[in-house]
């Protein structure tokens, strides 16, 4: 049998030997080859057979087609030479991803805020947050789902906890009757925070996704208060009492030109700190990427430093924009397929972008479940360049998000291309480094 190379492979070579092989177009692709088999692997040519290979390498035949058949399960190779594009079921999905706008208040003024409708009306009213309540149930019941899972947001959501508290308990109550997971998480800039807030956070499991665009003067430069004043010191006070009772927030940070070069010391904060972090790139806004990409290189390598240093678990807890390095998919989010947004007056839009634009799907008063109301309205998808179409990250990257795209491309495609190597060497080092504690510990 001839033996063939998935074409969308990523080849990065690390420490002792070990090279990192990554199929792009698989989910958990990532394959560590250790010298002898990477030279197995430099053979593979689609024209050597499986007995070509066993003499250029001295391999017993069966034991290289036990090596060969594991990396056909990745689709890494395969013996046929044709490699199929992965597929998703989004007829009958099995969860729901919600975005809810609770108000359009908020205390801070970011100058990159994509909300039009910022500041123009109040919270959600009592006969909106019922019904959604009251939906959620009927379209979990109705569809068959496993889960649920709704991101509270704004304006500033914490400013309404006391609104949200009772909706959060019955829907809670309801859903574990019905055995469906719902999970909430709190989209926050995090200037507000109470007591009772952390304490019910605790006690009902609720996640905190907080913005943080720098470390000290550089989060001030953007996040602001309405006086002008920057509101660091009070975030980093609030996120360390989250911690100091066990709640991890996962940390969201926008990259503009502003704030692009304190990204280091916010890196060495957030690793220290031992949480999840995503940097995305400001989009409508001039900023130069090239230099972005030499301070994500630098990033990158104390990443690295700490994957040795602190046993920072590089694969879990850092993501660079919305590329998908774990789970690949066909688009960047879940808009239109099973997931949404709701607005302040109970309007259904497939992306929470979309506020205060008339492409409207609906309301949550109309008669259909949330996914059927979505639905009537086709998501906009956009064009992909032909570039995108061939590309090894056209599942990790599906041309970034279409409401922002230049040409069919993420703006940003360039420093994708110089920076993806690097993360996949990462996962790589990270997965070596604990294979060898593993192995320090047990011998």
């Amino acid at each position: 049998m001839v033996v063939y190379k998935n074409p969308h492979l990523i080849i990065r070579p690390i420490d002792d030997g070990f090279v990192t092989v990554v199929n792009t177009y698989s989910t958990d692709g990532l394959k560590l080859l250790n010298s002898t088999q990477f030279s197995i692997f430099e053979k593979i040519d689609g024209r050597n057979t499986v007995e070509n290979i066993a003499n250029l390498t001295g391999l017993n035949p069966s034991n290289l087609q036990e090596i060969l058949k594991s990396w056909e399960k990745k689709q890494i190779i395969n013996f046929t030479g044709v490699f199929k594009e992965p597929k998703w079921e989004t007829e009958h999905p099995k969860s729901m991803n919600l975005w809810i706008h609770t108000t359009n208040k908020c205390n801070l003024g970011c100058d990159y805020c994509y909300i039009s409708t910022l500041q123009t009306t109040g919270g959600m009213s009592e006969e909106v947050i019922q019904q959604l309540g009251k939906k959620l149930l009927e379209t979990a019941i109705s569809r068959k789902l496993k889960s649920v899972k709704i991101r509270l947001s704004g304006g500033e959501p914490l400013l309404q906890f006391k609104k949200w508290k009772k909706f959060i308990i019955d829907t809670q109550e309801v859903f574990k009757e019905n055995n469906i997971s719902f999970s909430v998480a709190f989209l926050t800039n995090l200037t507000y925070l109470t007591e009772e807030i952390i304490l019910f956070a605790k006690e009902h499991k609720i996640g905190f996704g907080v913005s943080i665009d720098g470390y000290s003067e550089y989060h001030d430069l953007t996040r602001k208060y309405h006086n002008g004043k920057g509101s660091f010191d009070k975030v980093h006070e609030n996120l360390t009492e989250l911690i100091r009772h066990g709640i991890k927030p996962s940390i969201s940070t926008v990259v503009s030109q502003k704030n692009m070069e304190g990204l280091y010391a916010l890196t060495e904060y957030l690793i220290d700190l031992n949480l999840h972090f995503r940097y995305s790139i400001v989009h409508d806004e001039p900023i130069d990427r090239n230099r972005l990409s030499k301070i994500l290189t630098q990033c990158y390598d104390l990443m690295e430093s700490a994957i040795y240093q602190q046993d920072f678990a590089f694969s879990q807890k850092h993501k660079l924009c919305d590329l998908k390095t774990s789970e690949i998919f066909s688009q960047t989010c879940s808009s239109g397929l099973n997931g949404g947004a709701v607005y302040v007056d109970g309007g259904l839009y497939f992306c929470h972008v979309k506020f205060g634009d008339n492409d409207i799907s609906g309301n949550i008063f109309d008669e259909q479940d949330l996914l059927s109301i979505i639905a009537k309205k086709q998501h906009y998808i956009g064009e992909r360049s032909e570039d995108c179409m061939t590309c090894n990250y056209k599942y990790v990257c599906t041309s970034g998000c279409p409401m922002y795209r230049i040409n069919g491309k993420d703006a940003s495609c360039d420093l994708y291309h110089e920076q993806m190597p690097r993360v996949y060497e990462l996962m790589g080092r990270e997965r070596i480094h604990k294979l060898k504690k593993i192995v320090n510990t047990t011998s």
